[in-house]
């Protein structure tokens, strides 16, 4: 049963990227990467954030994690917020988030072996024994992962893709973490690493009962891991809500659009499935439209939408959308 105070609570975020002048060498703008997003995870759960390139669900993710700094808002984890805590309670919190990144080619240093990867936050992190129990405990985490404990001596160009990725899970469960962020974690890999991948995780959660955030694109993976999703457009969370009920009762056209999007390998058994086509691009974040920020590309928009922002909130069915004229529309996505 989820607990009543959620592991991390994320609210009213805000981060913004400023664009300064080559010639006045001063700041003439901003781009607003994130605007506004909250959200809450549970422990034990997985909250997919799915949503087109540059709709700012990395950014959320290093700002909550503290790689960017957000321009306003709170990250809250377990009742703590992170901008505020001192230099020991934010060694503990930063102890308890790790992140695996979207490209395991890059996200590895080439000069260090395996066994100094993994063991690396254990340098910085006390508690976590002498260092001459780190190479057992080393082999322990390549095992717990699908790798041979006998390569930690072997540097990450030795590996594939999906073991380099393997290589950067077993570096964030080193810390002994209560929550993984998921930047894309499996983009990058062939759709059949994607799947041993994506087992390995749920295998991991449910034997350490670990938390995730998991961000991508790719609708089908997120469906297949997530409990709850929520859906970001242009720096907002548009629609949020179960799986079930984001998957099966859309009620956002952002969303249903996204969905209709989904290759099905039997097309003939929904005769009734249309493909939603978005027109336009997508607007710039550093001159977004006003009100409604996917009126522009929206086939219900209307003049409302062009001057009041719809606020997320439950409007049909059971489950959140930021609409101002949200309709359940026939489940879009096989169920299947």
């Amino acid at each position: 049963m989820a607990s009543a105070e959620p592991l991390l609570r994320v609210r009213d975020l805000h981060t913004t990227f400023p664009i300064r002048s080559a010639l006045l060498r001063r700041r003439v703008g901003g781009i607003q990467a994130v605007a506004g997003v909250s959200f809450d995870l549970q422990a034990g759960q997985t909250l997919g954030l799915v949503g087109e390139s540059g709709s700012g669900k990395s950014t959320v993710a290093r700002t909550i994690i503290g790689l960017e700094q957000a321009a306003s808002g709170q990250v809250l984890f377990q009742g703590q917020d992170f901008a505020a805590a001192d230099g020991a309670r934010t060694r503990r919190l930063r102890r308890d988030v790790q992140m695996i990144f979207q490209d395991p080619y890059s996200s590895l240093n080439p000069r260090r072996t395996v066994a100094e990867l993994v063991s690396e936050g254990w340098q910085v992190q006390p508690g976590f024994g002498p260092r001459g129990t780190w190479r057992a405990r080393v082999q322990e985490l390549l095992e717990r992962v699908g790798l041979n404990p006998d390569h930690l001596d072997r540097y990450p160009h030795q590996f594939s893709g999906g073991q380099r990725q393997r290589i950067g899970i077993a570096r964030a469960l080193a810390m002994s973490p209560k929550l993984i962020i998921c930047d894309e974690a499996v983009s990058a890999l062939d759709v059949s690493i994607q799947a041993q991948v994506i087992n390995l995780l749920k295998d991991l959660q449910r034997d350490l009962g670990l938390t995730y955030l998991f961000i991508a694109h790719d609708l089908s993976v997120v469906r297949h891991i997530s409990d709850r999703i929520a859906v970001m457009y242009l720096g907002r969370i548009v629609e949020e809500g179960t799986r079930g009920e984001v998957f099966d009762r859309p009620t956002h056209p952002y969303t249903q659009a996204l969905l209709s999007a989904i290759p099905v390998s039997h097309p003939w058994r929904m005769p009734s499935r249309e493909r939603i086509v978005l027109v336009g691009d997508v607007p710039s974040p550093a001159d977004p439209p006003s009100g409604c920020r996917f009126r522009t590309r929206c086939p219900k928009a209307q003049d409302l939408c062009a001057v009041e922002v719809p606020a997320l909130q439950v409007r049909l069915g059971e489950h959140a959308s930021a609409c101002h004229f949200a309709a359940v529309e026939p489940a879009v996505a096989p169920t299947a």
